[in-house]
């Protein structure tokens, strides 16, 4: 998994599993959202605010201190706020976490994401 990740993200692969082990989510689903959500981890979320999942608060896009802290606060939105909700698919997930014709989605970049998380995620043995 390691040497297909962009940016940041690229040597994160024991992190991506340790989170999936830890909350009992596929490590290739949480890698392949992370690289979709970061473009490949070039995205400014990533990049400065240690956020691999797009993942939004009150304020906005939520800042973490670690890249680890970032991969496991996604795994764990998956599991209690998904998986648990039994949303396991990526076409599920997608119509909370990245809706089409979402209010913070004014150029319709949400359409994309099954196909580009599927990608992804075949690319890394999903």
């Amino acid at each position: 998994m390691n040497s297909s990740l962009g940016g940041s993200l690229k040597n994160s692969g024991d992190i991506f599993a340790a989170a999936g082990k830890k909350y009992g989510v596929d490590p290739a689903l949480l890698a392949a959202i992370a690289v979709h959500e970061t473009g490949n981890g070039t995205s400014n979320a990533v990049k400065n605010k240690n956020n691999v999942g797009g993942m939004m608060g009150k304020n906005g896009l939520m800042t973490f201190s670690s890249l680890e802290e970032g991969i496991d606060k996604m795994a764990s939105n998956l599991k209690r706020n998904y998986f648990d909700k039994g949303l396991t698919s990526i076409e599920a997930i997608q119509k909370k976490y990245a809706p089409v014709g979402a209010s913070n989605d004014p150029t319709n970049l949400n359409s994309n994401w099954v196909n580009g998380v599927k990608k992804y995620y075949k690319m890394f043995g999903g």
